[in-house]
């Protein structure tokens, strides 16, 4: 219970409340202490004067008399005869007057003055002036009388804080509710998305600093949603696409053992297995690459070299291909560009562009390539006439296993990797990847890289 946020916030306020109020006091206290000495034996001592000046003027024929008259007006005071007898007048405390030295010393012609070298200073508050009547000496001690109600005062202050501390114990009681329940609300949440639950959403309709976790929160299922279904989909797909060619190259084996089969078709079953061979292992090479450039401790090494001179070398690369269907190749706006980025990396993405335009350019397309320098960024679009895709499909061909001709032909058919790879590698070299496309149309991408990625 105690290590519950709840619990910690209530007594944390009880401490800080506990420890304000005492803090407080002891301040106060010793900015005022001198201030009230000082006020207090000030208005004793004009007092003590005027009833000396008065019972000179009065002649008095009893002096106690007269100070028990004057003592009834406003003060507490205490009268000390040579003869050591004392008379009180008042409801002071008639210990608190005067000790014997003191008294002595008022006798002798001194004044007393007011010490507070005694924590209880306020009941011992008093002074003394020597007092001369018809030719006898006395001893005048005089309290004010607001130090009789100092108990009263007291009592007043201490409950007055013990309410101050009750009653803001328990509104606070409720302001900590208020913060733990959405707290709490968030912990029972955490515990749903650890045991595979993505779907529900937390419900917390505040605009504070917990509603924007409570947001956080829910924005944090919606993503772990997104990558279970992405992990779910990436098995499915990752076992569909290595079942494939280990079924025939399991199936084409298999055969080539239990039976005997003539030459040209030996070869035939042979080529297939080494064509499946290769897919597999071209799959498995993806993935890889896939994984190394998602990690974020995958290095970029720059360096600097001409983009435009790298572009036409894979097309050269690829020339039996587009050769043989004819394509019509078009660099005439790739402009002599330099750049620093990774060349290793940004020539897969060339290599997987161009791979795609000749996989889906019909017999006598056109592929085209411009390249320009706008500023400090590079441009490079990418474009061909192609059967294209249609719009529904355009928002999700970069991500891993997506591929527009699931149902057309095993020919066309590759990993669904290579526009994965493409979106990646342009991402950390802090570029952009956009594409258009229509069916049957073609289909255009549209690369921008910084000049360096310093």
């Amino acid at each position: 219970m105690v290590n519950t946020i709840y619990s910690k916030m209530v007594l944390t306020f009880l401490g800080v409340m506990f420890i304000s109020i005492t803090t407080s006091f002891f301040i106060t206290y010793n900015m005022y202490e001198k201030r009230v000495v000082a006020e207090v034996e000030e208005e004793l001592m004009v007092a003590g004067k005027g009833i000396i000046e008065l019972s000179r003027v009065m002649e008095p024929e009893s002096v106690e008399n007269y100070i028990e008259k004057v003592s009834s007006i406003r003060y507490n005071i205490a009268l000390y005869s040579e003869d050591g007898r004392a008379k009180f007048y008042g409801e002071a405390n008639h210990e608190n007057y005067a000790t014997p030295d003191e008294v002595r010393e008022v006798l002798a012609g001194g004044v007393h003055h007011i010490t507070n070298k005694d924590p209880r200073f306020l009941k011992h508050a008093s002074v003394g002036l020597p007092f001369e009547v018809k030719g006898k000496k006395y001893a005048l001690f005089l309290k004010p009388v607001l130090i009789g109600k100092l108990g009263f005062v007291k009592k007043v202050l201490k409950t007055v804080l013990f309410n101050v501390l009750i009653i803001g114990s328990v509104l606070y009681l409720f302001v900590a509710l208020y913060f733990a329940r959405p707290i709490k609300k968030l912990t029972a949440f955490t515990s749903k998305v650890a045991n595979g639950n993505f779907h529900e959403q937390v419900t917390v309709k505040r605009k504070d600093e917990i509603g924007e976790l409570a947001v956080s929160f829910n924005r944090m299922n919606k993503e772990l949603h997104s990558v279970e279904k992405m992990r779910s989909e990436f098995i499915s797909n990752v076992s569909h696409d290595l079942q494939s060619p280990l079924m025939s190259i399991k199936g084409f084996a298999r055969a080539l053992k239990d039976h005997s089969f003539p030459k040209e078709q030996q070869d035939q079953y042979l080529t297939i297995i080494e064509r499946e061979s290769e897919r597999l292992g071209k799959l498995s090479a993806n993935l890889l690459q896939l994984s190394a450039l998602e990690s974020k401790e995958h290095p970029v090494k720059q360096e600097r070299y001409l983009l435009d001179q790298q572009i036409r070398q894979v097309f050269l690369s690829h020339q039996p291909q587009w050769l043989e269907k004819e394509i019509v190749i078009d660099l005439e706006a790739v402009e002599p560009v330099g750049l620093s980025a990774d060349k290793d990396q940004l020539e897969q993405v060339w290599h997987n562009l161009l791979t795609n335009s000749i996989k889906y350019t019909d017999h006598g397309g056109e592929i085209k390539v411009s390249l320009k320098e706008e500023e400090d960024q590079i441009i490079v679009v990418f474009s061909d006439t192609g059967i294209g895709m249609p719009d529904e499909d355009v928002p999700y061909i970069f991500d891993r296993f997506f591929m527009v001709d699931r149902a057309r032909e095993s020919s066309k058919q590759g990993s669904g990797l290579g526009l994965s790879i493409v979106k990646k590698i342009i991402d950390v070299h802090h570029g952009t990847v956009d594409v258009t496309s229509k069916a049957n149309q073609g289909t255009t991408f549209t690369i921008t890289l910084p000049k360096s990625m310093d």
